[in-house]
């Protein structure tokens, strides 16, 4: 309560590294820079003429004290009761998941012995762990003492915010150069922040109605300055936040949604979540793979609600028509709809092999009682994986549809065309091809599996993207196309009215355009396998039309292959040194050469 009186002018920002401070922040990681940088900062700041540490006066030791306070006891009283409730239902799931088994194992007396004892330990230690849980309801749950803490950090960002933008307040784009007194501050001041508003939000978001406009400004401050962070996970935090507050996750905080929609700095936040969509690709934690995943979630679902706006809708369109972000992100985006489509279509497969071995009772009944038990428990992980990445992969898709629609020029340049087609064709064959057999589940609305929207989704996006360069790479695809998939497209569409008449007619004419080109493709075919291995890409092994030297390694690929390179990796291939789209340099001799072999191959 004291806190709450003090006036955020006569707090000094320097105390966190203040050489008598009440609390040694030493060991603690800050947000911008290494131990070894805040050491040279304080000894420039020393050195600096005039430059004298202020006093440890109340104001300041009582704000930062409280702040610590925060960190040492309420914090990892939130994080601890949400392990506690996690424990709770992983503890009520293995007991629930044995006593359903129990008619395979009750006469069996050693397994049943065992059973039972683990039954009643994970029984025991759940009662133990509820009646803790209604313990720290008590008092971590009382809104009067969340609001408090609520009002604490509401001055908390405003303090924050007069550090990282002194001069002109919440504006974007902060300033290139990090400010050092920004820099320097301990990480767990944001971290604190974030997970307490991620508590707050999903235990008791009424007193979040409290929260002021700085707070909004500083959460869209942030997401829209990723820079400011040396950690992308505390990014992927604030991130997380405004997937919470969206209305489809959390509908009691619909208030707080449409302040940070509405908020005057949030043109700006489109093209910065696009942005952050290509940095988590790669984060330097063991778990970057999947955890990009998880907050490129985050991101499709905050765009989506962003969408409905048109002010946003326009920053994302005129983002698109700025181009090589957008290009990089339209390629992740491709990326994970490829990988996540996949592995979904994979373990529904293998859960179809599991329930129809298992319907089979007969050959069923004569297995082991262990072997039937490790084919339920991998059921049970393919399940599990299966809901996840259909999860993801769902909201992956709807992302990529609304954009075809309105920014469909990104999706058609050179180097990402001829992939997009390739992938689309090859989810189409998945659900339309001989093998779509293999994707039948019982239940499948328990995965999130309704193939007939997916395939309603995937030939909207054919739609989208119909055009002269588009129906090419449809036809360059040797790999899935093949006219009897999309007829048998048409079919299905048809006969299940998933859509139009008029949709499908359109459908049905991109269909025969795509032929019409192929069948002219087929007529002026020239054969350039026995092209010299100086004409050929050296990674694609293909004939090079625009071929290009990389500096680095000098060695000569084909534009587009590169191009393609470069959107996942600024690198060069050959030797991993760094490498840009405007470093490459044409090689204009190679490329003359290969035009003359070109036309003396066809006029033969």
């Amino acid at each position: 309560m004291l806190c709450v009186k003090v006036k955020l002018d006569k707090v000094d920002p320097y105390f966190p590294n203040h050489p008598k401070a009440d609390i040694d922040m030493k060991q603690e990681t800050r947000l911008k820079c290494s131990s070894q940088e805040v050491v040279d900062w304080i000894k420039k700041l020393e050195s600096t003429e005039g430059f004298q540490w202020q006093g440890l006066k109340f104001p300041t030791r009582c704000y930062f004290l409280t702040l610590h306070c925060h960190h040492l006891s309420l914090l990892p009283l939130c994080r601890r009761y949400r392990r506690q409730l996690r424990a709770i239902r992983e503890l009520n799931q293995m007991a629930g998941e044995i006593e359903n088994e129990e008619h395979l194992w009750r006469n069996l007396p050693q397994i049943a012995a065992r059973n039972r004892e683990l039954l009643e330990r994970w029984k025991s230690h759940s009662r133990r762990l509820e009646k803790s849980k209604v313990c720290s309801d008590t008092a971590l749950m009382d809104p009067d003492f969340l609001r408090r803490c609520v009002q604490f950090y509401n001055s908390l960002v405003t303090f924050l915010i007069r550090i990282v933008s002194p001069s002109q307040g919440p504006a974007v784009p902060l300033p290139t150069e990090v400010p050092m007194a920004w820099a320097v501050l301990p990480e767990y001041y944001i971290d604190d922040l974030a997970d307490f508003l991620l508590f707050c939000l999903q235990y008791q978001p009424v007193v979040l109605d409290e929260v002021t406009p700085d707070l909004v400004s500083m959460l869209v401050l942030l997401v829209c300055n990723s820079n400011y962070f040396s950690n992308p996970y505390l990014v992927a935090k604030l991130v997380e936040i405004m997937f919470v507050v969206n209305p489809s996750v959390q509908p009691k905080a619909e208030k707080l949604h449409e302040m940070i929609v509405t908020h005057p700095l949030s043109d700006s936040l489109a093209p910065a979540l696009m942005k952050f969509y290509i940095d988590v690709e790669s984060t330097g934690a063991q778990s970057e793979f999947y955890d990009k995943f998880s907050i490129r979630y985050h991101i499709s679902v905050i765009f989506k609600g962003l969408w409905q706006n048109p002010v946003h809708m326009q920053a994302t369109v005129n983002e698109s028509n700025s181009g090589k972000q957008f290009v990089r992100f339209v390629n992740m985006l491709m990326n994970d709809t490829t990988f996540l489509l996949d592995e979904s279509l994979d373990s529904l497969k293998k859960i179809n092999e599991i329930q129809s071995a298992m319907e089979n009772k007969e050959e069923w009944r004569k297995l082991a009682w262990d072997v039937q038990r490790n084919q339920e428990r991998a059921l049970a992980t393919e399940e599990r994986q299966c809901r996840s990445y259909l999860t993801l992969a769902r909201e992956t898709v709807d992302l990529m549809l609304y954009l075809t629609k309105y920014t469909k020029h990104g999706f058609l340049r050179p180097e990402l065309a001829d992939r997009l087609a390739a992938m689309l064709n090859f989810n189409l064959q998945q659900l339309c091809g001989s093998k779509c057999k293999n994707l039948k589940v019982n239940n499948p609305l328990k995965y999130g599996w309704d193939p007939k929207e997916l395939l309603d989704q995937l030939t909207d996006i054919y739609l989208h993207l119909d055009s002269d360069v588009f129906l090419q790479a449809i036809a360059n695809d040797e790999r899935s196309y093949r006219k009897e998939l999309f007829d048998d497209a048409i079919t299905r569409m048809t006969k299940a009215v998933i859509k139009t008449q008029s949709k499908i007619a359109q459908f049905q004419d991109l269909a025969e355009k795509v032929e019409k080109i192929l069948v002219q493709k087929m007529k002026r075919e020239v054969d350039y396998s026995d092209a010299p291995d100086e004409f050929r890409d050296p990674l694609m092994d293909t004939l090079m039309i625009d071929p290009v030297v990389l500096p680095p390694s000098g060695k000569i690929m084909d534009r587009p292959i590169i191009l393609r390179h470069l959107l996942n990796s600024s690198t060069d291939p050959f030797n991993r040194q760094p490498l840009t789209e405007d470093m490459l340099q044409p090689a204009i001799d190679l490329k003359l050469k290969i035009s003359r072999w070109m036309q003396e191959k066809q006029t033969s």
